[in-house]
């Protein structure tokens, strides 16, 4: 098979996975999407309800709107134009992933096509892009970290170019023009971009020395481009001082209380943790050279590093020019056997991993809200998430949307605070995050007997959002005690949440106890059980077979949508 043939297939696994709903982490919405469905400045481009997370409501904002406009903005302004204001937030998302797949694979891949040596080196870094499940999943997804990877690939290719140009070529005045912009936009989307450049930017200084002019036109451009965006950013903002985005960020991540309120890592996770997840086998082949591709990938991984707030996703950019940094062993492809079994390994891995982050992580959110929330939010009052990531209200559209609480709750009397303090009118969102389920069922309690006063009937305006395996939902489903019970609307199969995965003893007792009871009726003539297979409490013993079923059972992927409906009105 040709490497051309190769990389068309990947290029279609990567369309595929770019058409799959999963939702990795809210930074993917909540920092792009979301703020540009509402207002831009001073216009609106859709004009929906939104919610604005703490970088943007902070008396001294971090995020920058410029790179936001040009990564999301532009597209749904483009969007607009066609459709016109009512278009359907389904369409948005997916023109969006859409336009990150196209970017992913021309310009990302045309980079490492120029940072590439020889013409048979570029086709085996390509491919060794192009089947990685990062590229396929988070470089496809909405996050500033993937745009991130595009603005570095390029920064690269033009410190590559003008390193080895005279400055007497016209088109060389332009590519120092374009890296200052570029560097500029890339330290106004994400602080982390300077990391990045601390070696590879030793390749211009034999340049400088030769052409002292040449700094004149990055600078300069570097200074019109952060001056264009600290205007924007002071008019988003209506700020009356201008707003120095990349400054406050800075400042806020310099302290240490700050990164503590989003957790603190060691700082080995990027290095033993975070590449061997995202690298996998591949890391094994990367070899360390001088290359400005290998020099950018381990600069910003060690910088990073420093920082004891760590993320898979921080080092989006590094992944990519880690990969055009490898070296096939000629032992591995030296008989067809030892060929097929290095294809078979790096394809599992990619395979596993992009199934997890690629179709099953939190994938049913995005179509809950598109497919049943959105067209029945007229009919319903409140929407209980539970066990989720957060939803994006964006994909709500036009509806009207109050975002009553999100986070975890972990006292009933808060419960009650917030339910005696709910006055927001069209749909009541509350998140609610990992919460116990005694709080889940206080609160469902609370907005049933709240609709009952308000229209003395029940047409199940409440709706319980949840895994289908999610801990403690049986407590709902199978006990008659309590004042309402769940009616289930709908269900998506291809979800997943890992971060409530194991299994739930009180969850296995109470259904041992089923069981029990199964095979006392059924089983009366089964020698195989005697009283020693019971415990003391009358719950049947599980043995290892048993605990595996019951281990699969509860951490099934599916996430459901249930009408919480009085019993007083069933």
């Amino acid at each position: 098979m040709s490497w051309r043939l190769a990389y068309l297939i990947l290029l279609i696994v990567r369309f595929y996975f770019t058409l799959s709903p999963s939702y990795i982490h809210p930074d993917e919405h909540f920092q792009g999407p979301e703020i540009l469905a509402g207002k831009f400045v001073t216009a609106y481009i859709f004009g929906w309800n939104v919610t604005k997370t703490w970088e943007f409501t902070t008396d001294y904002p971090i995020r920058s709107i410029l790179p936001l406009w040009l990564a999301y903005g532009f597209p749904m302004t483009i969007l607009r134009w066609i459709y016109g204001m009512s278009v359907n937030p389904i369409l948005a998302y997916y023109c969006l992933r859409m336009f990150f797949f196209l970017i992913s694979f021309s310009l990302e891949d045309w980079a490492l096509q120029e940072l590439g040596s020889t013409p048979k080196i570029r086709a085996h870094h390509l491919l060794f892009v192009a089947s990685s499940y990062v590229t396929w999943t988070y470089q496809t997804h909405t996050f500033s970290n993937s745009v991130e990877t595009i603005i570095l690939a390029w920064t690269l290719v033009l410190i590559r170019r003008i390193s080895f140009r005279n400055f007497g070529h016209t088109s060389h005045s332009w590519s120092c023009c374009l890296l200052g912009s570029l560097v500029a936009i890339g330290v106004f989307n994400r602080i982390t971009f300077p990391a990045y450049l601390i070696l590879p930017v030793w390749y211009l200084v034999p340049q400088f020395i030769r052409f002292p002019s040449s700094i004149i036109f990055i600078v300069f451009s570097a200074l019109g481009t952060s001056l264009l965006a600290i205007y924007v950013d002071t008019r988003y903002y209506e700020a009356s001082t201008p707003v120095l985005t990349p400054l406050n960020n800075f400042m806020y991540n310099f302290r240490p209380e700050n990164l503590a309120k989003h957790g603190l890592h060691p700082r080995y996770t990027h290095f033993l943790v975070n590449l061997p997840q995202l690298l996998g086998p591949y890391l094994f082949l990367v070899r360390p050279q001088l290359s400005i591709a290998f020099l950018s990938a381990i600069s910003g991984t060690i910088v990073l590093s420093l920082f004891q707030h760590q993320e898979a996703r921080f080092l989006l950019p590094a992944i990519p020019l880690f990969l055009a940094s490898t070296s096939i062993p000629k032992f591995a492809l030296s008989t067809s056997s030892r060929k097929w079994t290095f294809i078979s390994i790096f394809g599992i891995f990619n395979a596993i991993l992009a199934g997890i982050f690629g179709i099953y992580h939190q994938g049913g959110i995005v179509p809950a809200q598109t497919l049943y929330i959105g067209p029945h939010a007229s009919s319903t009052s409140d929407v209980v998430w539970w066990k989720t990531y957060s939803p994006p209200d964006w994909l709500l559209g036009e509806h009207e949307v109050g975002v009553i609480h999100r986070g975890t709750v972990s006292d009933v009397a808060n419960v009650s605070s917030l339910v005696a303090l709910d006055k927001q009118p069209g749909l009541r969102v509350w998140d609610m995050m990992g919460s116990h389920p005694d709080i889940i069922s206080t609160l469902l309690k609370m907005l049933v007997t709240s609709v009952l006063q308000r229209h003395d009937r029940d047409d199940g305006d409440v709706l319980l959002v949840a895994p289908v395996a999610a801990k403690g939902l049986y407590k709902f489903l199978d006990d008659p005690s309590f004042p309402f019970y769940l009616k289930l609307e709908w269900t998506y199969s291809r979800h997943m949440n890992l971060d409530d995965f194991g299994v739930d003893y009180d969850e296995a007792m109470y259904y041992n106890r089923l069981l029990r009871r199964h095979y006392d009726i059924n089983d009366k003539g089964d020698n195989n059980k005697n009283e020693n297979d019971y415990s003391e409490d009358g719950a049947l013993e599980l043995g290892t077979w048993d605990r595996t079923k019951l281990m699969i059972s509860q951490n099934r992927p599916g996430l459901g949508v249930w009408r919480v409906i009085s019993r007083d009105f069933s």
